[in-house]
């Protein structure tokens, strides 16, 4: 194996649905001690986990799991994606006009489809990969397109305006003070950035290589533990799943603030 090209993508899941076919997927259960609903398949309640978070966490006690068994993979990329989202390449489409017909690239940052063998195929069989690692060779990590933050439909604000109107305001705050507790001489960039902003890489989902994934883990994680300590968690279950939506935020400033180059995808969800 070329150690170099090779890449491992977790697709994570929490409950049955079509695993693919594909060496570039590896299938991993999240919340399994809570649903006690077996899959075949590795779980991220094994060795060094914080499983047992996965209400709150969401897709980051997957994270968690893989940073923490890094090495066991053997592979130069390590990316994140779910069950029904993948990343997928850019869809085309004829556009007839008059006599001449003239095939363009579908814009839409993500397709929304029902699941067929087809649509999976092409977020994981070996064009895509090809396409992948060409990507790779020219950018440090790869992102979902960019979405931008709405309030309403028709209404866009700030990442940071985005999260107080759609959560719990009081949050926000407490996020802040967790990373400039760790992190004081990000102030000035915190607060411009989430202010400022109005597009976001959204799902957790990213592709880069084991140092990056490594490093961004050892960023992130602390944080999460900082503010654990001072958050209350919510009773409605939408909102209990703080942690999954600060580390969608999170991973944009740490983009920003490490200055990566991005290649972005579009990515095709598939329909229940």
């Amino acid at each position: 194996m070329n150690y170099e090209n090779s890449i491992s993508i977790f697709s994570i899941f929490h409950k049955p649905y079509e695993v693919p076919k594909s060496n570039l997927i590896i299938p991993l259960q999240v919340g399994k001690h809570l649903s006690k609903i077996e899959m075949s398949m590795a779980s991220d309640n094994t060795g060094d986990h914080i499983a047992e978070k996965n209400g709150t966490h969401s897709e980051l006690t997957a994270l968690y799991w893989i940073w923490k068994h890094l090495d066991n993979f053997d592979c130069g990329f390590i990316g994140l994606c779910h069950y029904r989202r993948y990343f997928t390449l850019p869809r085309t489409y004829v556009h007839k006009k008059f006599l001449r017909s003239e095939l363009k690239i579908d814009p839409r940052p993500i397709y929304s489809e029902r699941f067929s063998e087809s649509a999976l195929n092409q977020a994981t069989g070996a064009e895509f990969k090809a396409h992948l690692i060409a990507l790779l060779k020219n950018s440090d990590i790869i992102l979902p397109c960019s979405l931008p933050t709405m309030l309403t439909d028709k209404i866009a604000g700030s990442i940071k305006e985005q999260y107080i109107y759609h959560h719990i305001k009081e949050d926000w705050y407490l996020m802040r003070d967790a990373v400039l507790k760790l992190h004081p001489n990000l102030t000035e960039q915190f607060d411009s950035y989430f202010d400022q902003t109005n597009q976001m890489y959204c799902f957790n989902m990213f592709i880069s290589n084991k140092q990056i994934f490594s490093d961004y883990c050892s960023w992130l994680f602390p944080i999460i533990s900082e503010l654990e300590k001072t958050v209350k968690v919510s009773e409605y279950p939408y909102q209990r799943r703080i942690f999954g939506f600060f580390s969608e935020r999170l991973l944009n400033l740490y983009v920003k603030i490490k200055n990566l180059k991005i290649a972005e995808l579009p990515v095709v969800f598939f329909e229940s």
